[in-house]
C-alpha cells in the first residue's frame, strides 16, 4: 500500500496503517486476511487492531463470507465523521506543500539559467 498522506502525518505504526486502510476504501467491508496482506501487517495484529477499533466505533462487523468475518468503517460514527475531515485536511495541507515546493523549485530553475 502507497504512503498516505494520513501516514505521513501519523507514522506506520500497524495501528495507523490499519486505520488509514479503512479510511482510503471506506466503502467496502474486507476480512482481516485482506487487510493483512493490504497493510503488509501480520495477521494476529490487524486483528488486534480491528478488536480496538470495533470497541472504539471506527469500524464495525459487517458480514460473514463463508467462515471469515468482514469488517468495514463504521461511517455513521462521529468520531470516524471528524477522523476523515481530518484526514482530508491533512492531504489538502500536503498538496499545497508539494505545491509550494515544486513553485519553487521552478523559480529557482528559471533564476539560475538566466
Amino acid at each position: 500500500m502507497e504512503k498516505s498522506s494520513f501516514t505521513l502525518a501519523f507514522g506506520n505504526s500497524p495501528f495507523v496503517k490499519v486505520l488509514d486502510f479503512f479510511m482510503q476504501f471506506e466503502d467496502f467491508d474486507y476480512p482481516i486476511s485482506f487487510i493483512s496482506k493490504e497493510t503488509e501487517t501480520k495477521w494476529e495484529t490487524v486483528e488486534k487492531v480491528i478488536e480496538i477499533l470495533v470497541k472504539k466505533g471506527f469500524v464495525k462487523k459487517t458480514r460473514r463470507l463463508g467462515k471469515a468475518q468482514l469488517y468495514g468503517l463504521d461511517k455513521e460514527n462521529k468520531l470516524t465523521k471528524l477522523l476523515l475531515d481530518i484526514d482530508m485536511k491533512i492531504s489538502d495541507f500536503f498538496v499545497k506543500e508539494e505545491l509550494k515546493r515544486q513553485k519553487s523549485g521552478l523559480i529557482k530553475k528559471a533564476t539560475s539559467s538566466r
